[in-house]
């Protein structure tokens, strides 16, 4: 499978080739936002009428309390309307701009979240494509889970402060703004009391965000750790409930799910101070506003009705400081989450194409090790590696587990790079050709068949994606795939997640087939027969036989049985050969190799 070219120059945008930008919002700006800036445009606009909107009511609020005052007898100045018009226009107009402030809302809500899911899922995309590029041991190094919490736990406080913050930016600052002028324009006096007051929380507000961003940094690594023991247990459900471990499984996921427990609280406990701040604030905002007003109405100073839209508007104007005041937070957990993504998105793959790499060019597969060295978490694995297969032959690899067998697939496929020496194909070194087109000349058969949730043409066009359904037939007819052909769907029979709709032979054999189809010159077989039974494994080698004719084949097998016709077996101990030849010369010569040969044949 290949990437999108989407995904594709997603990553080659973020590429650690190329200098981030020291600030973490600014570059989450200039990477995944600032291309949308059409949308972000029009919701400077929609926000624009909701803020109009928002401010028009306490003044016309006023205007329709002061018309209603002066129809009482009261005298009322400043209204735009007489007041028999005030009260039959006014609320005509109170309508008229709820219906247009709704509309704008209902825009808002529809643009803003269209931006941040826009944002989150081509972060997500660069995330994912930029896994695939990682080394195999980075992958293989850290739990699954903790990847997957980073698409969906981070990636969800990433949207909300995308949301927050485009709301605030635009609707919330607007209508603050607006509704400032509304309170000068009534009383630019009481104004200045309310805006002394509000933003005293600036300073308590800040410090719990930054608080509130290492809890959510802490909260997020959990999360990773916590699906990593969820998927571990489940995985393993088969072992679990055989053994009996079903306390001790959710005892242990229990504390996880706790820990989980205590850190979420702990950031709700930290947003929730936020609150009390503002509402105390605002209180003694609008308690300092109705005390100088009493003095200011009784001399006359201003009117009822202007008292009335001041207050609409502090408090309309205080709901906003205080999603405001909220923004930080969201700001500070999205911050965090973003750190956890760009940890991912700036590493630099160890394996990679080096500047002056080439296309392998076509060749028979001849594949040579000359004195490899390899070691692998301080640890030697191998240990001056040297020999050399020809293209029609068939080696196999045998010894005891830890041996370095599969070592040695993954520096042929160049999952690893080796520590000293040289791995060639057809006289080239694969550090001095592309992945791709190396791995091109692959076909890989392992112990544990890899199936995707698709059909069995979709897993199988995996390996050749030009393939016709004729080619597909051959592929699974010589690996002995009938169960596809008995199927009422035939090629498109869906296999399920990992392929749990087939049996554990069934997976293997479409495996094979998948393989066969590939039609590479150097075909890797880690145990490939070894959940096959007696006929299938038989139908199988006797097609492999055919289909290996003219290529490399390499065999790992710890059945000695299934390499007795092997060219040339090698017999691997402690990362080095320790005995070279063909099965009946090294049971004569009585080593290791006719060691392990009489303990599995005399049982």
């Amino acid at each position: 499978m290949t990437a999108s070219p989407g995904i594709s120059q997603a990553v080659d945008r973020h590429s650690p080739l190329v200098p981030a930008e020291p600030k973490p919002l600014l570059r989450f700006w200039n990477g995944w936002l600032k291309h949308q800036s059409g949308l972000i445009w029009l919701t400077g606009l929609l926000a624009l009428v909701v803020a109009l909107g928002a401010a028009s009511y306490p003044k016309l609020f006023g205007w329709i309390i002061d018309a209603l005052a002066a129809l009482s007898g009261a005298s009322v100045e400043g209204a735009p309307l007489a007041p028999e018009d005030m009260v039959v226009w006014g609320p005509v107009l109170v309508v008229a701009i709820t219906f247009i402030r709704g509309l704008g809302l209902y825009g808002l809500t529809v643009v803003t979240n269209t931006i941040a899911m826009t944002a989150t899922t081509t972060l997500q995309q660069d995330l994912f494509a930029k896994l695939l590029q990682l080394d195999f041991a980075r992958i293989t190094a850290e739990q699954s889970g903790a990847f997957a919490a980073r698409f969906l736990n981070d990636v969800n406080a990433i949207r909300d402060g995308v949301i927050k913050v485009v709301n605030a930016a635009g609707r919330d600052i607007l209508s603050l703004i607006f509704l400032i002028g509304v309170l000068l324009w009534s009383d630019w006096q009481l104004a200045l009391v309310a805006i002394i007051i509000m933003p005293l929380a600036v300073w308590p507000v800040t410090a719990i965000g930054r608080r509130l961003r290492k809890a959510a940094g802490r909260a997020q690594e959990q999360a990773g750790d916590m699906a990593g023991a969820v998927e571990e247990s489940l995985g393993g459900v088969r072992l679990v409930k055989t053994y009996g471990l079903e306390a001790g499984e959710a005892a242990r996921v229990g504390a996880a799910l706790d820990r989980r427990r205590q850190l979420m609280l702990k950031m709700v406990e930290l947003r929730g101070r936020v609150e009390p701040i503002l509402e105390t604030l605002g209180g003694l905002a609008v308690g300092g506003v109705f005390a100088f007003a009493a003095m200011r109405i009784g001399s006359g100073a201003t009117s009822v009705g202007d008292l009335s839209a001041f207050i609409t508007a502090l408090l309309s104007a205080a709901q906003n400081v205080r999603s405001i005041g909220g923004l930080a937070t969201a700001v500070q957990e999205g911050e965090a989450s973003l750190q956890r993504f760009y940890a991912v998105l700036d590493e630099t793959p160890g394996v990679g194409d080096s500047p002056d790499a080439i296309t392998l060019p076509a060749g028979d597969g001849r594949v040579s090790f000359e004195n490899v060295d390899f070691t692998y978490a301080g640890a030697p694995a191998l240990d001056g590696l040297t020999f050399t297969v020809e293209p029609g032959q068939t080696l196999a690899l045998v010894g005891p587990s830890g041996a370095g067998k599969t070592t040695v697939f993954n520096l042929i496929a160049r999952l690893y790079d080796c520590s000293s020496g040289a791995v060639l194909i057809d006289g080239h070194n694969v550090r001095h050709v592309t992945i791709a087109s190396l791995r091109q000349r692959l076909a890989l058969v392992s112990q544990d068949a890899t199936l995707f949730d698709a059909s069995v043409r979709d897993n199988l066009l995996m390996a050749r994606a030009d393939a016709d359904d004729a080619a597909i037939r051959v592929a699974l007819d010589k690996a002995a795939c009938d169960f596809v052909f008995d199927h009422p769907l035939g090629f498109d029979a869906p296999v399920g997640p990992r392929g749990n709709q087939l049996s554990g032979g069934q997976r293997q054999r479409l495996s094979l087939a998948r393989a066969i189809l590939r039609d590479a010159p150097i075909l890797l077989l880690d145990e490939a027969t070894s959940a096959l039974d007696a006929e299938s494994e038989a139908r199988i080698q006797a097609a492999l036989a055919a289909f290996s004719a003219g290529r490399t084949t390499i065999v790992i097998a710890h059945r000695l049985a299934s390499v007795r016709d092997a060219d040339r077996i090698l017999v691997m101990d402690r990362g080095r050969i320790v005995e070279d030849g063909t099965h009946e010369a090294l049971i004569a010569r009585g080593g290791l190799y006719a060691e392990l040969a009489r303990l599995q044949f005399q049982s």
